[in-house]
């Protein structure tokens, strides 16, 4: 396993520290904020690299998954463009990718972390060599999450271009989409140019998220990998379906929770608000087909819909013939099994 603290490399730059009790429990021991850690001029050579490279990627030039842009309906509002260098992050998984795919750190990103390690920001026992670069527009956003455990800490966040502010804590409550407010955390303004650094608790225990941004942002997020042989834990691995993998395993459900012949627990990930919300209108979209199917088939004068070879539609006297007979008996059990499937999850 990876080292969880840098090694002693002397005393490090020193900038504001955060403190936040969850309890008994310190949650931000270990965030430093470090404020004007690269000069105006190298910023706008950051910028302008950043935007080149966003360009060929919405252009295409740039492939997946190094250029990566957020699209679909759970993304609406919300199209925050990644740029990744070094090694690759598997967001549909939150976690370490396959190596290799992602090119390694252009000269630009070499010279800002030979910067940041010379001037005792970040310790040269743990030289990141991974990077995820984000550009926000207004209204963009990333939701609370804590970085994988795989990657040595500390993590840091170079903030360019605007000021927005990072929630940071334990527990934090949705108040629309794209936006969150702290139950047991702080908001911690980033103005340009600085850079926040993740050690301790504030990397391990507590979450951080942006919620929609007011305006233009660029984040540069520096890590360092987990070592080359590092394989995912069993409990992360994923089959076919989105399904965890459970191959020669005795499996049963109880309460919610995955009961595995080995004797660990795994908990069912509960869904969020807009996931329950998707689940309740397909629930009530299915009953409302079951129970129109229903009353078509209880109506005295319903009558049998068949097309002919000429695609005419032909009534058999109000009586449905064995073959719709059949066909409508297989779709209610389609409907039946959806119902079953929704109320399982």
């Amino acid at each position: 396993m990876p080292k969880r603290k840098w090694d002693d490399d002397g005393p490090l730059a020193t900038g504001k520290k955060f403190s936040l009790m969850d309890g008994k429990v310190d949650v931000l021991e270990g965030l430093v904020m470090h404020k004007e850690v690269i000069s105006e001029e190298f910023e706008e050579e950051l910028i302008a690299f950043v935007q080149t490279q966003c360009e060929r990627g919405r252009s295409g030039e740039l492939k997946k998954p190094t250029y990566l842009r957020a699209s679909g309906e759970r993304s609406q509002g919300n199209q925050r463009e990644a740029i990744m260098y070094g090694g690759f992050f598997d967001f549909n998984r939150a976690r370490p990718g396959k190596r290799g795919l992602v090119p390694p750190f252009p000269a630009i990103l070499e010279r800002l972390v030979d910067h940041l390690v010379a001037k005792n920001y970040l310790p040269s026992g743990v030289r990141p060599d991974s990077c995820i670069i984000n550009r926000y527009d207004r209204g963009d956003c990333i939701p609370p999450h804590v970085d994988h455990s795989s990657y040595y800490r500390p993590i840091s966040t170079l903030s360019l271009l605007g000021e927005e502010p990072m929630l940071v804590g334990s527990r934090f409550r949705t108040v629309k989409s794209c936006t969150w407010a702290p139950i047991c955390g702080k908001s911690i303004s980033l103005p340009r140019r600085s850079l926040l650094v993740l050690g301790g608790n504030s990397a391990n225990i507590a979450k951080h998220c942006i919620s929609s941004c007011s305006g233009q942002r660029i984040s540069i997020t520096l890590r360092k990998q987990p070592p080359p042989d590092w394989k995912p834990d069993a409990t992360e691995l994923v089959g076919k379906g989105g399904k965890r993998s459970m191959q020669g395993k005795d499996e049963s459900r109880v309460g919610g929770v995955i009961n595995i012949g080995s004797g660990a627990m795994l908990k069912r990930k509960s869904l969020s608000g807009s996931a329950k919300r998707r689940k309740k209108m397909m629930t009530a979209q299915v009953g409302r087909l079951v129970q129109v199917n229903d009353v078509k088939q209880d109506s005295p004068n319903s009558h049998n819909d068949t097309k002919n070879g000429s695609g005419r539609v032909e009534v058999s006297n109000g009586k449905v013939s064995e073959k719709q007979a059949r066909r409508n008996a297989r779709r209610l059990e389609r409907k039946q099994q959806a119902v079953d499937a929704l109320k399982k999850c």
